[in-house]
């Protein structure tokens, strides 16, 4: 008899608990869930805007010299956006272990886990700043090295070198991608029931990954699929839900401009509320997919290893 497949065969079970937990609907559920998603789910991009080469004709009269007040100012700003950032990242690595204690007993409520697990949070985060530092620094490294060895003369081609090298940076990134999720969905729950850091938690798991090296194989390729479909889905839901709440905001803005002349500066002014249910709205349809990835994780870590049980019956 073929061996049993846990990636495939623990995917019923995952929607059935997600159904069972966001069916009917408790709002106070759904909301805590979408706060939980608010700091576990995807990041957000910035447009690059730094392609533009500015003048001296561009500047205002006087604007040279009140350069360096505006550049200490912008200073100040990264700073406390990158400690903001980092914070965020902080709290998100803490829900991690919240929202596995969450499903596992069932009790949908944040503060009562968040200042246990606080500590296991900081060694998490901890972890995941490392992992990143060495990603960047290895890619840092690969180009200087590309452009290094072509000397002062490199020009055009130093592009062309750092191109040849991006399907090793992209492999380099998928790999420890791989890294971030089997730390998500099995390292984190193993912490948990061991009570353990994230080393300790880690030589768990390669324990098991040497045990069940297919297993793992096939799960890891069917999260990355089954997350880039879900991701597509609720990007897709995301944006009709965007549309449909900003047509009230867009014809209000209409009226205003066509009764009272009102200043396009004022109208921005629309966007705050415009925000305050669109942010709520998009995080409450990240709910689902958030539920069912980390029950599906839950899952299949306990098929792999029955010891390491935390859903109830």
């Amino acid at each position: 008899m073929a061996e049993e497949m846990y990636a495939f065969s623990r995917l019923d079970g995952a929607l059935q608990r997600t159904k069972s937990l966001l069916w009917p609907i408790n709002w106070g559920v759904w909301l805590r869930l979408a706060l939980i998603a608010l700091f576990v789910g995807g990041g957000v991009s910035f447009p690059n805007t730094s392609g533009y080469d500015f003048g001296e004709g561009d500047l205002p009269p006087g604007f040279e010299g009140a350069l360096p007040g505006i550049a200490t100012v912008v200073v100040v700003l990264i700073l406390v956006v990158l400690v903001l950032a980092l914070l965020w990242w902080l709290v998100g690595a803490a829900m991690q272990f919240v929202f596995v204690d969450m499903l596992r007993t069932g009790d949908i409520h944040i503060r009562r886990f968040l200042g246990e697990r606080f500590g296991k949070g900081v060694r998490l985060f901890l972890f995941q700043v490392v992992l990143t530092l060495v990603l960047v620094l290895a890619m840092v490294a690969l180009i200087a090295m590309v452009v290094g060895f072509g000397g002062p003369g490199v020009g055009v081609a130093a592009p062309l070198m750092i191109l040849a090298f991006i399907p090793i940076i992209l492999v380099a990134a998928l790999l420890f991608g791989i890294v971030f999720l089997l730390t998500t969905d099995f390292v984190v729950p193993i912490m948990i029931h061991e009570d353990c850091g994230v080393i300790e938690g880690w030589q768990r798991l390669i324990g098991l990954i040497s045990a069940n090296f297919w297993q793992i194989v096939v799960y890891v390729v069917t999260r990355l699929v089954l997350g880039l479909i879900a991701g597509i889905v609720q990007a897709i839901l995301v944006i009709l839900a965007l549309v449909v709440i900003a047509i009230p905001f867009v014809l209000i803005g209409i009226v205003l401009l066509a009764a009272v002349q009102a200043n396009y500066v004022l109208l921005l002014v629309l966007l705050i509320p415009y925000l305050v249910i669109a942010i709520p709205v998009a995080l409450l349809i990240a709910v689902p997919f958030v539920t069912f990835f980390r029950y599906y994780g839950l899952l299949v870590l306990e098929g792999l290893a029955p010891e390491y049980r935390l859903l109830p019956e």
